[in-house]
């Protein structure tokens, strides 16, 4: 009786043994095509975003152009130099990160808080701080090429939950021509890297290096690592397989194709 109950108990281990080598294999096609399908569906929701945020840049130089249509001058540009007041490089609230707190939720700011460039008998920019980093987005609104009852805190999100910028900055190089840009702050290293590829195609070879880098050729260049900034761009960060450090590009929106 009892070799007949261990022979039962063995036939019954027999049968619940593990998975066979085909129920393994079709367990590892299964599970690989899972894993491809969220891979897949990751890098579209990234290159939807990326998207999103070339076009927002887009559009804001399109109503920058707009505006000039308008009323003769950049949106921000109040003495009508052409250059837009704000500079982007100086200002301690933009070297390294640009705050929320900076922009007015002020939805009729005065001058001393970014009014929009007014009238005036000396000139068009009378009474207005032209370095005022809210005066671009006041100017947009008064012209309503935005909602003017959407404050300069909204207008100026982008799709990372931080900020555009517009402004202008002088190159350390060659001529050091004075250009205007939108500055996108605070977006992943690898949103940078799509957007420079959206924008100036894939990276060229840099500056006669032999290596190729768009974070300093182009329209979109790198413009703050978390380390330094970078006027006139720089390569892109040593990454060390961290795509997801933040970083700030800028885009030349002048008509002029940078030279540098």
């Amino acid at each position: 009786m009892h070799q007949r109950i261990q022979r039962a108990l063995a036939a019954q281990r027999r049968g619940q043994g593990g998975f066979t080598m085909v129920e393994l294999a079709i367990v590892l096609v299964i599970a690989g095509i899972i894993l491809v399908a969220a891979l897949k569906g990751t890098d579209m929701i990234n290159k939807a975003k990326i998207e999103r945020v070339v076009n927002d840049i887009k559009g804001l130089q399109g109503m920058a152009f707009e505006h000039e249509k308008r009323t003769g001058r950049l949106p921000g540009d109040c003495n009508g130099d052409g250059i837009i007041g704000v500079v982007l490089s100086n200002s301690p609230a933009n070297v390294v990160r640009l705050t929320g707190t900076t922009y007015t939720d002020d939805p009729n700011p005065v001058a001393t808080t970014g009014g929009a460039c007014s009238g005036g008998s000396t000139g068009p920019g009378v009474g207005i701080v032209e370095t005022e980093i809210n005066t671009p987005w006041s100017d947009l609104r008064k012209a309503n090429l935005v909602d003017p009852n959407r404050v300069n805190r909204q207008l100026a999100k982008n799709q990372t939950n931080n900020w555009y910028a517009f402004g202008s900055l002088t190159s350390a190089l060659g001529s050091k021509s004075t250009n205007n840009f939108i500055v996108v702050y605070d977006i992943p290293l690898w949103m940078a890297k799509g957007i420079d590829v959206a924008i100036d195609g894939p990276d060229p070879l840099t500056l006669g290096t032999g290596t190729q880098d768009g974070g300093q050729v182009g329209r979109v260049r790198l413009f703050h690592d978390g380390n330094a900034i970078h006027i006139d761009g720089a390569a892109w960060p040593n990454t060390n397989n961290n795509d997801d450090q933040l970083v700030a590009v800028s885009f030349q929106f002048d008509r002029a194709i940078p030279s540098n």
